[in-house]
């Protein structure tokens, strides 16, 4: 049993990010993962803090 696409979040995501970017929204940046969303325990979740990439998140955090 698939999910349509067009009923995921990541959907209605990349089409904010694609109407803001044509709105001349200069800091908007739509990033995909791929094989993330995985708990520890390795159940999928893409909910999941797993699709962060900790080390960016905490630069992008502590610019000014």
């Amino acid at each position: 049993m698939g999910v349509d696409y067009k009923q995921m979040n990541a959907f209605h995501i990349k089409r904010l990010a694609d109407f803001l970017t044509s709105n001349n929204y200069k800091n908007v940046e739509y990033i995909p993962t791929q094989n993330k969303g995985y708990r520890a325990n390795g159940v999928r979740h893409p909910h999941s803090w797993s699709i962060v990439d900790k080390e960016e998140l905490l630069q992008w955090m502590l610019q000014e």
